[in-house]
């Protein structure tokens, strides 16, 4: 492993992989997670978030998971990817999320699915179920959320659902009208301003380890400018700058450092 204490680091500030200790929670990600809170705990039904490819919708779906799953009122499910050849299987492997066992017809499945929801409704929990890279939902798919919406109560849903996934996922519930209608909240992720973008790349330093900005004003510009304000774009620049960064022995990066570094990606 790349030894980055010349750099005050204890270990990688810009792995790709959605930890959530390196989650910086910007003002959209504020108000996304609130709105999607605040329809999950007044038992809503549906919310969708939906974002470009490296906005950062993997990490908020995680961060959700996180927070939720420890819960002990709650009773919650992360699929992360959900590619499934029929409804019966995706309906299965909802179930075993949450420990239900397989069923030999979807009919028994969704049966016993729908007696746990209300085995849980009784004990004043909340099932939540998250589904990230959502716009991977084929046709009958869409229609057996639509029908797990079913299950409610004369006031409330006995299961909430947060659907994450590309804009193809808005074109997607356009075609599905009975779902599309369902929906209590929609968002939508997108790039991060200059000022998000500082914050996020001083919030990561941090968490690694350094107390003070690794990156000039004018380094944070251009890779401000260079990423479009996109976490995964930002992210993949500095995995490319720190080795560069500790070839040339600098403690700090400058914006002729990046150059350097943008034009050897290229």
């Amino acid at each position: 492993m790349l030894d980055l204490s010349p750099l005050g680091l204890v270990e990688p500030p810009f792995s790709l992989s959605p930890d959530p200790r390196y989650f910086y929670v910007s003002l959209q990600h504020k108000a996304t997670l609130a709105k999607v809170t605040y329809a999950m705990e007044q038992r809503q039904g549906l919310s969708v978030i939906f974002g470009d490819v490296g906005v950062g919708k993997t990490t908020v779906a995680r961060r959700l998971y996180q927070i939720y799953r420890d819960r002990e009122d709650y009773e919650t499910a992360y699929i992360p990817t959900p590619l499934y050849p029929s409804d019966f299987q995706f309906l299965k492997n909802i179930c075993a999320e949450f420990g239900i066992k397989p069923k030999r017809s979807k009919l028994v499945q969704l049966a016993a699915f729908e007696e746990f929801l209300i085995e849980a409704f009784k004990e004043d929990k909340t099932v939540l179920l998250i589904i990230d890279e959502a716009q991977g939902l084929i046709g009958p798919q869409f229609e057996l959320i639509r029908q797990l919406l079913n299950f409610e109560t004369n006031t409330q849903k006995l299961i909430q659902i947060v659907m994450i996934g590309q804009n193809e996922l808005r074109n997607k519930l356009r075609l599905k009208r009975a779902l599309a209608s369902r929906v209590a909240t929609r968002s939508t992720l997108e790039p991060l301003h200059f000022e998000d973008t500082r914050s996020m790349i001083n919030f990561r330093v941090m968490v690694a380890g350094r107390q003070k900005p690794l990156f000039t004003d004018d380094a944070l510009a251009l890779v401000y400018n260079q990423s479009k304000g996109m976490p995964r774009a930002i992210c993949v620049l500095g995995l490319n700058i720190l080795p560069a960064a500790l070839i040339h022995r600098v403690s700090i990066v400058d914006v002729d450092l990046v150059e350097q570094v943008i034009e050897e990606m290229k």
